[in-house]
């Protein structure tokens, strides 16, 4: 099978970003469009670790998470903020296959939490100002609820990570243009 490049994986998080405690439910707004503006961008959000009742539900789960694991000193970052952004030739595969980006976005949500042990927020959303193509977010809660450990990624785990969502997305398009 040919690998394609359908995207890559970016890592948002800045030096000191994230690090307020309304952070997660300020995020978790902004990837679910959850205010009035910009909601015609959202395709779909879901989660992963967390029930999906509403996104204030999902805001409360995730602060429920972070105040059950203590800490000494600072907490630090609360959030983690990634985005997979379609390449053209991804945008167009999807489009033109009907791929679920839905599932494919699940499926990615999945293979965080299943990797990080952290509960996740996705929001598809369509091409816009700052983000041209067709592009995931994900809000990431930084608490480890098996270990209430902090999530890190470095430059080489996000390049791994690119790699397994490349996959999934091949997968998905491998299975959508597959012959009955």
């Amino acid at each position: 099978m040919d690998e394609k490049n359908f995207g890559i994986y970016l890592n948002k998080d800045k030096r000191g970003a994230y690090c307020n405690p309304n952070a997660p439910e300020k995020l978790i707004k902004y990837v679910t469009r959850a205010g009035r503006e910009r909601k015609q961008e959202l395709v779909s959000w879901g989660g992963v670790g967390v029930l999906e009742y509403s996104v204030e539900s999902v805001i409360d789960q995730f602060y429920f998470a972070q105040k059950a694991h203590t800490r000494r000193g600072n907490f630090g970052r609360y959030m983690s903020h990634t985005l997979f952004a379609f390449s053209p030739e991804g945008e167009y595969a999807v489009d033109k296959n009907d791929m679920d980006v839905d599932e494919i976005a699940r499926q990615m949500a999945r293979d965080i939490f299943e990797q990080d042990h952290c509960q996740v927020v996705y929001g598809v959303h369509k091409p816009d100002k700052t983000e041209p193509h067709l592009h995931i977010h994900f809000a990431i809660n930084t608490v480890n609820y098996r270990t209430g450990g902090k999530r890190h990624e470095n430059k080489t785990q996000t390049a791994e990570r690119n790699e397994r969502f490349n996959k999934i997305t091949q997968t998905s398009h491998t299975d959508w243009c597959a012959e009955p």
